[in-house]
């Protein structure tokens, strides 16, 4: 009995790691896309396995996408028609997480799918955005960040919620695509690991500010929860919100840090 639910253990543990790995192949490629770098693919290993109906989907869209982007700099309605896309096809993906999240029953898979669909929905909002503006190459950063956290904070929405966010961020900042996505998925994890973890009594206050000083800006993002333990090391912990941050902060050349008083702040130094 007891080798039985051993192994029983294991082969969910098992179960759970090749899930989130294929989830996480898929949400590189996705955030290749997401830079135009159209040239990559993901896994495709298990016929009926529904990570790879989703990667099959992702590898169509790459395709496409990478067909339609011929004379992109001499064609600025096609640009548009590339970002369009972009949003549509993540906004499917999306769909696609949703759809197979109504059949798990499992807290920590779904957990995982909506993690995944947060972070494909915070690029397919700066393509979006960067479709309905007049500025191709860049949005404003303070509109971004709005919607962003209001996303992220619908789709952990309860009735008892009473979470408040307060904004400090420059009215003219603007950045370019290679930027806002780093930045918007920092965002999601921080604000994502806030609505999870910070508010044992659903309520509180979550701030971002964000401003320019001399060559360099500032991002600061964090709550006034419970806080991590006293044994938290951020730097070494093997979440993979964490982990994300660590790497997006490379991404940017930034400098990251992390305070553990009165809640939870993080701070990115980037050029």
């Amino acid at each position: 009995m007891v080798k039985a639910i051993s192994e029983g253990v294991r082969e969910e543990t098992l179960n759970n790691a090749y899930s989130e790995e294929r989830a996480n192949n898929i949400l590189e490629v996705v955030m290749a896309y997401a830079r135009m770098e159209f040239h990559h693919k993901t896994k495709v290993t298990e016929p009926g396995d529904v990570f790879d109906a989703i990667g099959a989907g992702v590898n169509m869209l790459g395709e496409e996408l990478e067909n339609s982007t011929v004379s992109l700099k001499e064609k600025e309605q096609l640009l548009k028609e590339v970002h369009h896309r972009v949003k549509n096809n993540l906004q499917i993906i999306s769909s696609l997480l949703n759809l197979q999240s109504e059949n798990i029953v499992d807290e920590k898979f779904l957990s995982l799918i909506r993690e995944s669909k947060n972070r494909i929905s915070s690029m397919a909002l700066i393509h979006e955005m960067l479709y309905a503006s007049k500025d191709l190459s860049r949005v404003k950063i303070k509109d971004y960040i709005v919607k962003l956290s209001q996303s992220v904070y619908q789709s952990f929405y309860t009735v008892d919620f009473k979470i408040l966010f307060q904004y400090e961020i420059d009215e003219e900042l603007h950045f370019e695509i290679d930027r806002m996505i780093p930045i918007g998925l920092i965002l999601n994890e921080i604000i994502s690991n806030s609505l999870k973890y910070a508010f044992p009594k659903k309520e509180g206050v979550i701030r971002i500010s964000l401003h320019k000083k001399e060559n360099e800006f500032e991002l600061q993002a964090g709550d006034n929860g419970i806080g991590f333990g006293d044994d938290f090391d951020y730097k070494n912990s093997k979440s993979l919100g964490m982990q994300l941050i660590h790497m997006l902060s490379e991404q940017l050349a930034g400098k990251i840090s992390v305070s553990n008083k009165k809640g939870i702040s993080y701070g990115l130094i980037f050029a």
